[in-house]
């Protein structure tokens, strides 16, 4: 027969502590509160209590499958004020007994029966700052799982713990605890009776398995096996998501790590180098640009690289006719516009940008090398300035075309005394204006080709005459039309 190896209970962790400690900054060693519900924990484990069991103040633990609280576990937790563990597979309370600050304990729906309820009860007793007591939901409370009614389980419990002040969140009176003492002989009586028919009915318990009637799904039932078996369904489910959730994020490289990357990067590229394969390549998409104007007789190469990337990832090599930069495992690679002396070249940092400035002597400084290039650049810049920008209308554009023309046509001066007759209406002004313009528009376009269109001319300037002062009086609804001929 082949012994299976039991795996261990799922207790608490470091990497959990840290994860329900978000508040405290992920701090462990001052650490007074923590929530670990619903977890799936098996037991608290000695992680916890040598962690952080000296400090804390506040433990919540409700809804694991938790059956027993270990004493060597316990011990660690001196300065526990409040300790919830409602909705475990607690079947009695032990361990907990030297907690001289506990003044909470939540035992919510656990598994405590009747036949373990003396030996509960005379733990809690031992613990004198203990004032609030949550202990309903357990078979000992429930008359139909072998306990006591609720009215007789309350008198024994308040008789048992004269420190409490509140049971199952109700205030204690005076007078119940009065009427408790007076009836504490004949609730221990009937706790014996039900204890030796709780024992006996353990033992006539026939196993067995019920079905569904719709399908084949087995029934649960409130007991502490069923509920380990659903923990660890939820375990593994958990378990399955974390890993998938890891395996989707990105991996980050730790320092060490990044250092042998650059190390096999460099190696690589020197080799490649020296077999005479020589490309030029920015593998980072790094920003660099030449100057020659800062210090005469030199050109340098300058990087945009960032600012707090330290200097042990960069490595430089200068060759008379190119430059190779590998940073943080990215090579640059750039041909150089002229010769260059590569023993005599200095690369330096600038302490606020964190550009890499490589500066290295010419072999040749008689002739500037990048003026041409920076006059083409400045030249260029000009024409795209100067270009003339769509702003324009279209119907403007074709009144300027059709002007142009027109201008090109007529030479000399025009004489415009006599054209305008003071004596006319402003109607007959109008017309005349109008047939002088139309014959300028025929004129220039009978050079065009039949096919262009014929731009009409859709109004006609006002022009008023004043009486007294002889002047004229122009209107504004006339500023699309092109300006008179001089």
């Amino acid at each position: 027969m082949t012994e299976t190896k039991s795996e261990p209970p799922r207790h608490v962790t470091l990497d959990l502590i840290r994860k329900r400690s978000e508040h405290n900054e992920r701090l462990v060693s001052n650490l007074e509160e923590i929530a670990l519900h619903q977890e799936e924990l098996q037991a608290i484990g000695p992680v916890l209590p040598r962690a952080c069991g000296s400090s804390l103040r506040i433990l919540l633990l409700q809804n694991n499958v938790i059956s027993r609280l270990d004493p060597k576990e316990m011990k660690f937790f001196k300065q526990l004020e409040y300790l919830n563990l409602a909705l475990n597979n607690i079947q009695v309370v032990e361990g907990i007994g030297h907690l001289e600050f506990l003044n909470k304990l939540d035992l919510t729906l656990n598994f405590i029966s009747i036949d373990r309820l003396e030996e509960s009860l005379e733990c809690l007793s031992q613990m004198r700052s203990l004032r609030e007591l949550f202990f309903m939901g357990n078979p000992c409370m429930n008359p139909q799982r072998g306990g006591f009614d609720k009215e007789r389980g309350r008198m024994y419990v308040i008789a048992k713990l004269p420190q409490l002040e509140f049971l199952d969140g109700e205030a204690i009176t005076r007078s119940q605890r009065l009427r408790a003492r007076q009836r504490i002989v004949d609730l221990e009586e009937q706790l014996q009776r039900l204890a030796m028919i709780y024992r006996e009915s353990l033992q006539n318990v026939v196993k067995f398995q019920r079905k569904d009637r719709l399908g084949e799904k087995e029934l649960t039932s409130h007991c502490p096996e069923d509920r380990v078996k659903m923990s660890d369904e939820l375990a593994k489910q958990k378990a399955e998501k974390d890993q998938n959730e890891r395996a989707n994020q990105p991996k980050f490289k730790n320092e060490k790590e990044i250092e042998q990357d650059q190390l096999q990067a460099v190696e690589k590229a020197r080799k490649r180098e020296e077999k005479g394969e020589i490309k030029q390549c920015n593998e980072g998409r790094w920003e660099f640009w030449f100057d020659e104007e800062k210090k005469p007789g030199h050109l340098i190469l300058g990087v945009g690289v960032q600012k707090h990337l330290s200097s042990s990832l960069i490595d430089v090599d200068v060759h008379p006719t190119f430059v190779s930069v590998v940073i943080k495992s990215k090579v640059l690679r750039v041909k150089l516009p002229i010769e260059v002396k590569a023993g005599q070249c200095t690369a330096q940092r600038i302490t606020t940008t964190g550009h890499l400035m490589i500066t290295m002597p010419k072999c040749d400084d008689s002739k500037p090398v990048l003026k041409s290039e920076a006059r083409d650049s400045t030249s260029s810049k000009k024409n795209v300035v100067d270009a003339p920008t769509p702003s324009f209308s279209r119907r403007k554009c074709l009144q300027q075309e059709l002007v142009l023309d027109a201008m090109e046509n007529f030479t000399g001066t025009v004489r415009l005394k006599g054209i305008v007759n003071t004596n006319d209406t402003i109607e007959d002004e109008c017309i005349g204006l109008n047939k002088v313009r139309i014959d300028m528009v025929e004129k220039s376009t009978k050079q065009k080709s039949e096919n262009c269109e014929v731009l009409t001319i859709e109004s006609c300037r006002n022009v008023k005459m004043r009486k007294d002062g002889g002047e004229e009086e122009e209107d504004d609804d006339d500023d699309d039309l092109p300006p008179p001929l001089l």
